[in-house]
């Protein structure tokens, strides 16, 4: 079995490192929030994330709005909140969250472990208005398309501090792709043109637009123009996985519920570019931590949240797998 070759070099002027394993390579951005840019089956050589046609990667200052700057692909990590909020509880009431939360916009700091056939890339973040350590360690292995990913976050004072977290990884997709979901997880669904919030929904699901409906048991077309953004009930043992499956391959993910109980994904099948050009056509598929978008609202109003205790620290896990 080769050993895993690691590469350092340059992504659009951003220093970068890629992992090669043989069957799976990934390329992480440390300076662009720990970005993940790639994530490509070497067997069959598809480009499991997706990326912008036309945002370029760029270092902008805390505050900017993510989706208008930064939305530009691959796997970020979002925390303590996703939407913009004001933070709701003492003693960091009002403090302004940024949109995707603090750590896509500013450096992680990597340390690299190699051994014979395993490779471990670290990245540690510290809050920027709040006092945390954020931590996610990626674990490969040789000739294996897998990919371990530990989390930790660390609370540096004598408060609890509630958050909600949710993996970001945007996944190219093409018409006819399939995506799985536990068919016993209940999900709520917000349509960006739609009021109130959709409850004690099942997947798949049928969405209308235009006259048309789709179901999702397979992708749309390109053009389908429907967008929604789920997220899980806490679901049950047994039922922390996802998978996503493509002609010649498929993703898997897989989790435990008892420490990261939640799933969360955003279809936007060809109904809104953020940038203000052609829509977009990815999906998120995003293994989660707490209720919808907002951490205001997951504690005032959905009560669905995780807390790190004062001087305490937490800890959840999530693995990939790429098949052919």
């Amino acid at each position: 079995m080769l050993p895993i070759t690691l590469t350092h070099g340059k992504i659009d002027d951003f220093d970068a490192v890629q992992a090669d394993t043989g069957a799976l390579a990934l390329t992480l951005i440390p300076e662009l929030g720990g970005k993940i840019s790639s994530l490509c089956d070497m067997r069959s050589g598809r480009e499991w994330l997706w990326r912008h046609p036309r945002l370029p990667y760029q270092r902008v200052p805390h505050g900017t709005v993510y989706v208008e700057t930064s939305d530009t692909g691959g796997w970020d990590e979002c925390f303590p909140s996703v939407a913009a909020c004001a933070y709701p509880v003492p003693p960091w009431q009002g403090v302004p969250v940024q949109d995707h939360g603090e750590l896509w916009s500013h450096p992680a700091a990597l340390t690299i472990h190699e051994a014979s056939d395993t490779l471990r890339l670290h990245t540690r973040w510290q809050g920027v208005l709040l006092p945390y350590t954020f931590e996610r360690t990626l674990t490969l292995w040789a000739g294996t398309a897998r990919m371990h990913c530990a989390y930790t976050i660390t609370n540096h004072t004598e408060h609890p501090l509630p958050y909600i977290w949710s993996a970001h990884p945007l996944l190219a997709i093409e018409p006819g792709m399939r995506l799985e979901l536990p068919a016993e997880a209940q999900f709520h669904g917000s349509r960006p043109e739609a009021g109130a919030p959709e409850r004690e929904l099942r997947w798949p699901l049928t969405l209308a637009a235009g006259g048309r409906a789709f179901n999702l048991d397979s992708m749309p077309p390109r053009d389908a123009g429907v967008a929604i953004k789920l997220w899980s009930e806490p679901l049950l043992p047994g039922a922390g996985w996802a998978a996503l499956h493509a002609t010649n391959g498929a993703l898997h993910m897989r989790w435990d519920p008892a420490v990261l109980p939640q799933v969360a994904c955003w279809l936007n099948l060809g109904a809104f570019g953020f940038d203000g050009g052609a829509p977009y056509y990815n999906l998120g598929l995003e293994p989660c931590i707490g209720a919808q978008d907002s951490l205001a609202q997951a504690v005032d109003d959905y009560k669905l949240f995780a807390t790190v205790p004062a001087r305490g620290s937490q800890k959840w896990w999530l693995e990939v797998e790429l098949s052919v």
